[in-house]
């Protein structure tokens, strides 16, 4: 927990940094339009951390199950059963003896922050703080109010991401299903932060701190999260396996 907290602690202080340290009069929008950005970067890091956890947990089993790693006390009693690449997407079911319970933690962790992004956008989401997803108002408008192309794509692909983490909570799926619904959900998330920076940019320069904007990061975690996906695949199931 205290490894979870500080991954969204660190993300809110780097957009604190960004935001704020050299451009004072964001500070007014501290509790919303800045923490939002940070906790959004600490969801996408939580479910990096889910996969990798998971991945370091399916090397683990595969070598004790080839005999490659010293047997311990503890796995000559109970040895540790194989485990679903997915496994993090699914907190319902329990983790394997021996196996940590880190994916499921992460994974969690990365659901909660998703929810609490979501929420806080919807305030924001006005022209007065995003005008590059809204069309230029037209003549005798104050403000136009329909979003561009650009902005309904993004809110496309994070309500689908969104939508599809969901379906990756409920205990209906075999192995190889949840392995495609998460990489569904990261390809839509993947998809939304690209679409985000084609609207925002980079926006590297003194007023940012010259940091790297954080879509950017998340889009570098999302697609490292989708190689370790790839290089996990499971199996498909028999009628016989999905019987027992």
């Amino acid at each position: 927990m205290i490894a979870v907290v500080s991954v969204f602690v660190g993300c809110v202080v780097y957009s604190m940094v960004r935001y704020i340290v050299f451009a004072p009069k964001n500070l007014e929008h501290l509790p919303v339009f800045v923490v939002n950005k940070g906790v959004s970067m600490a969801a996408v890091i939580c479910f990096g951390l889910a996969f990798a956890a998971q991945f370091r947990q399916l090397r683990r089993s595969r070598r004790l199950a080839s005999g490659a790693a010293p047997a311990s006390p503890v796995s000559q009693v109970s040895p540790v059963s194989p485990v679903s690449p997915v496994s993090p997407a699914s907190p319902a079911s329990p983790a394997g003896p021996g196996t940590s319970s880190a994916p499921a933690m992460w994974f969690r962790a990365g659901v909660f922050g998703a929810i609490w992004h979501i929420s806080m956008s919807l305030v924001v989401l006005r022209p007065a703080y995003f005008p590059e997803f809204f069309l230029p108002a037209l003549a005798g408008e104050k403000a136009s109010g329909r979003m561009s192309f650009a902005g309904e794509l993004i809110f496309l692909f994070g309500g689908l991401a969104a939508a599809t983490l969901y379906l990756l909570t409920r205990s209906l799926f075999t192995a190889l299903q949840r392995w495609q619904l998460s990489l569904a959900a990261m390809l839509c998330l993947q998809t939304h932060m690209l679409a985000l920076g084609y609207s925002r940019g980079l926006n590297i320069n003194a007023s940012h701190a010259y940091l790297p904007p954080m879509w950017l990061i998340s889009a570098v975690v999302v697609f490292v999260g989708l190689i370790i996906l790839l290089m996990t695949k499971p199996k498909a199931e028999t009628p016989a396996q999905r019987a027992v």
